[in-house]
């Protein structure tokens, strides 16, 4: 081989074994990523939509964190989901700011608590208040409490209306909510500012009335802060499903009964002469009272001499006070005798449903059974009981009308004032 061609080949041999040498010691990088958008979480009124992350690292915020087929281990980084906040609008459009989930609630107050029970969310209460301690005979929701033992929850306060708020006792349970009615010694503001807990306010109406715009209302907001909306629209079209069957069996009607209904329970034991104008069940029935045209409050009474004038043609007595009744005539049968309902024995009894504010399921249940007396042959299809058990167990889950007629005696029936 030639000098030169020597000197070409050690040339291009020296210049392999250098490239050779750079390439180990210098090894390629992977390719950077590129970077993967963050997913930024907004906080509304209603519940955001569920949002899937697929990447090969954790973004650092997700709405849900999604499985993939690599299996989790010891240095796997874990990730909850942040808190949602809602606002809502309560009865008094008040606008409240509440967490969610709320796992513990107090209710306080005439009627609120009945609610929480007829949305079936027994299992969020976190206490109760003194007065729901009592038997429950009268109040429709509390054989709930009692069938559940719920009746040894802490106690909240005393309960009743005008009644003052125990602070201590409800920031000693940790709710996560106050629900409470109007009709406290206390206002919400107050309750909320010095819990530091939301307070929301729901009603349905005034003592022994009904308003369904406001009952609705109240039920729809509780089902969306108590995780029972599907459950607050299925009650809301029940009633309104009785709502519009009574209207339909008594629209057209020529002739109407006049109607009293006496002794109707208002914050403790009544008289025969403790009446109402607007009767709720009447109201359903389109059938008016005697004491319509006197425009008497709950809690009012009636004149004698009004109700020897009106000469109802059927009297209904509240059962809850059937006994004071009895007694009051067994001392003095002239005035009830002079009434051509008692001389004719169109006497009934109704189940009591004005206790700690109006027991919807009850009064319902009422306007079935005096619409079967007023008007026998438009629900000649309804058995007042059945009914009743159908009402019951639509609102509270259990077909509660025998436990309550017990309570009074027998529930619905006619009743014996003998005049002769």
């Amino acid at each position: 081989m030639s000098p030169k061609l020597t000197i070409l080949v050690a040339v291009v041999v020296a210049i392999a074994i250098g490239a050779a040498l750079y390439l180990l010691s210098n090894p390629q990088a992977p390719p950077t990523p590129t970077p993967q958008p963050t997913t930024t979480h907004q906080t509304a009124s209603t519940p955001p939509p569920t949002t899937t992350q697929q990447t090969t690292s954790p973004p650092p915020s997700t709405t849900t964190q999604q499985t993939t087929t690599t299996p989790s281990t010891a240095t796997t980084p874990q990730y909850t989901t942040p808190p949602q906040y809602i606002t809502i609008k309560d009865i008094l459009g008040r606008e409240v700011q509440i967490k969610l989930p709320v796992r513990r609630v107090v209710a306080i107050g005439p009627g609120a608590l009945r609610l929480v029970i007829y949305l079936n969310t027994t299992d969020k209460l976190a206490g109760i208040e003194a007065l729901e301690k009592r038997p429950p005979q009268g109040r429709d929701y509390g054989y709930v409490l009692w069938a559940k033992n719920l009746t040894a929850l802490p106690v909240i306060g005393q309960g009743g209306p005008d009644t003052s708020v125990n602070f201590e006792a409800i920031i000693g349970v940790k709710p996560d909510v106050i629900i409470m009615t109007p009709v406290l010694a206390n206002t919400p503001d107050e309750v909320q500012a010095k819990t530091g807990i939301p307070v929301v306010v729901v009603s349905y109406g005034t003592v022994g009335t009904i308003n369904y715009t406001e009952l609705f209302y109240s039920l729809r907001v509780l089902g969306r802060i108590l995780d029972r909306e599907q459950r607050a629209e299925r009650l809301i079209a029940y009633m309104k499903s009785l709502i519009e069957d009574l209207a339909r069996r008594t629209a057209n009607v020529t002739e109407r009964p006049k109607v009293y209904v006496g002794a109707i329970s208002f914050k403790g034991g009544q008289p025969f002469t403790s009446t109402q104008s607007g009767f709720p069940p009447l109201v359903l029935l389109n059938t008016p009272s005697v004491a319509d045209k006197y425009n008497i409050k709950p809690g009012a009474q009636i004149s004698w001499e009004a109700l020897l004038k009106e000469q109802p043609d059927v009297v209904f007595i509240d059962l809850g006070n059937y006994l004071t009744v009895v007694q009051d005539f067994n001392k003095s049968k002239d005035p009830y005798c002079s009434l051509n309902a008692f001389k004719q024995g169109k006497v009934y009894g109704v189940l009591p449903f004005n206790h700690y504010w109006t027991n919807i399921a009850t009064m319902f249940a009422d306007a079935y059974y005096m619409g079967k007396v007023l008007y026998p042959d438009r629900f000649a299809d309804v058995d007042p009981a059945k009914k009743a058990n159908e009402i019951y167990t639509e609102f509270l889950g259990m077909p509660l009308y025998q436990k309550i007629a017990k309570d009074f005696g027998g529930g619905f029936r006619q009743l014996s004032f003998p005049c002769g």
